[in-house]
């Protein structure tokens, strides 16, 4: 598996080298769909908007691909990078 791991500790602000240690860790399941606009409710001759979107635990391996969905949740903007 991968993980990103933290730039500094939020409890002490240290920064430096990181260990996991899976003993005390907790993993989610997660999965990252790919949201995009229903193409017979937009303009012709313009391309539909896709939006990223993660799922976590009971929501993961519900939807599959043409399904329409209703979502809620949190938006978080997320910069790509350069």
């Amino acid at each position: 598996f991968k993980y990103t791991e933290p730039v500094r500790c939020l409890g002490c602000g240290a920064r430096g080298a990181w260990r996991l240690d899976v003993r005390r860790s907790v993993f989610v399941d997660w999965q990252k769909l790919k949201l995009q606009e229903n193409s017979a409710e937009i303009p012709a001759g313009s391309l539909p908007r896709t939006l990223d979107v993660i799922v976590r635990n009971d929501a993961v391996e519900v939807a599959k691909a043409g399904d329409k969905l209703v979502l809620t949740g949190t938006l978080v903007v997320v910069p790509e990078p350069a």
